[in-house]
């Protein structure tokens, strides 16, 4: 992270959220705030005239919204606001302090975009009359405008073991990105010893892998994060090690020491660990494998699509010869077929690959006819009429291979259950 000369960047000011607009100058551009306020008069947090503690709802919900208010008001128009919070019991019924916030937040200006269930799995083992076991909280997704950074792609879950087994066979249906998060999330609460054995435990750890995914989401390096109720500072902490600025508030300088003091010793270590995380080459890897299924069994369909419809052989050359990045065409992709050329076969080409299931598969293909049935030198995968996913050990010459290519794939189904 470069340094910058303003002085109120990468600091924890010992001072209350609600006056942040006298202590962040008028140049600060917030990207993200990611946060989660005081559990109203749940927790004593040790500060006096703290938000929450001691309050009446009332008075609580509207300093929350004067926080965000004045957040908002120094937020990039493409900027943010993650608030992780939950609903409470009081006079034997819930309190929907989510929703009452959200109606406050959009108030003041914020567009709420989405909510998602925060599964924390391990929490305190209680429950009440009315009132289950509290296995998560909500996470409210906010943008200050429709035009909002989100960069879902460096997400998504490639993971080939946690996707269903149909990749395999149909990859015309999977991003080549992964797959897109969805509305639950699952991040157990941190142990002690989680972020280091020199970082204490604070009354509400955040998951650094779920603050990791927010701050991948809303920011780029050298972007803004803030946390106008830092705590010990994870959010901030994270930040950091991933190369964004940051900025947070907090009334207990026994949090602030604690963290300015983990962040001197941990912090060369945790980022090069991150660094390793991050690492996007099993993404890259796995876009190029649904990538070349694609391209082959966009081949295999042709054949097949030919030889019921003509009284021909058919057997088709797939080479790829770009990857694209337009959203629509991801290849460009040779497909030369083992055939004399004729205005039937040519009409009837034009017409079906303009449609599904052809134009599913992102694929712009240039059609080729080779009488010379010769191959050029290298190695040759042959796959049948029926399965473009795993290459057959018969000779490529054989009448029942029906797609040769250079590509290599030899899935299964059952590998992936």
């Amino acid at each position: 992270m470069k340094k910058n000369k303003n002085k109120t960047l990468n600091k924890v000011f010992n001072n209350d959220a609600r006056e942040i607009l006298k202590f962040l100058g008028s140049d600060i551009k917030i990207k993200t705030t990611i946060t989660s306020p005081p559990y109203f008069d749940m927790k004593d947090y040790g500060s006096e005239n703290q938000v929450g503690y001691g309050q009446t709802y009332e008075l609580y919900l509207q300093d929350l919204k004067s926080i965000f208010e004045s957040i908002y008001s120094i937020t990039d128009n493409d900027g943010s606001l993650w608030v992780i919070i939950d609903t409470f019991k009081r006079d034997n019924q819930v309190v929907t302090l989510p929703f009452d916030l959200s109606n406050k937040l959009k108030e003041s200006g914020w567009l709420l975009q989405d909510i998602i269930i925060w599964k924390k799995d391990k929490t305190v083992p209680w429950s009440t009359k009315g009132f289950m076991q509290r296995k998560f909280e909500y996470i409210l997704f906010f943008t200050k405008s429709n035009e909002f950074k989100y960069n879902k792609d460096r997400v998504r879950n490639f993971d080939t073991s946690q996707l269903k087994r149909w990749w395999v066979k149909y990859p015309e249906r999977y991003n080549p990105k992964g797959k897109a998060l969805d509305e639950i999330w699952e991040f157990p609460i941190p142990v002690q010893g989680s972020w280091g054995d020199q970082y204490v435990r604070h009354f509400c750890p955040l998951p650094k892998e779920m603050v990791a995914t927010m701050i991948e989401i809303s920011t780029d390096k050298e972007d803004l994060v803030l946390d106008p109720f830092a705590g010990s500072g994870s959010v901030l902490f994270q930040s950091s090690i991933m190369q964004r600025n940051y900025v947070g508030f907090e009334l207990n300088i026994e949090y602030i020491n604690m963290f300015e003091d983990y962040i001197k010793k941990m912090h060369s270590k945790l980022k090069k660990e991150h660094s390793k995380i991050i690492d996007n080459s099993d993404q890259t890897l796995f876009e190029k494998r649904i990538l070349e299924l694609r391209a082959l069994k966009f081949g295999r369909i042709l054949v097949n699509k030919i030889e019921e419809n003509f009284e021909i052989e058919a057997k088709v050359y797939v080479t790829i010869r770009k990857f694209l990045t337009e959203k629509t065409k991801l290849l460009e992709v040779d497909y030369e077929l083992l055939m004399s050329e004729n205005i039937e076969l040519n009409t009837f080409l034009n017409d079906i690959l303009i449609k599904p299931p052809f134009s599913k598969f992102g694929i712009t293909a240039k059609i080729k006819f080779k009488n010379n049935q010769e191959l050029k030198r290298g190695k040759y995968y042959g796959y049948t009429k029926t399965n473009s996913y795993a290459y057959s050990s018969l000779p490529i010459e054989s009448s029942k291979i029906k797609v040769i290519s250079k590509i290599c794939v030899n899935l299964k189904e059952s590998d992936y259950e």
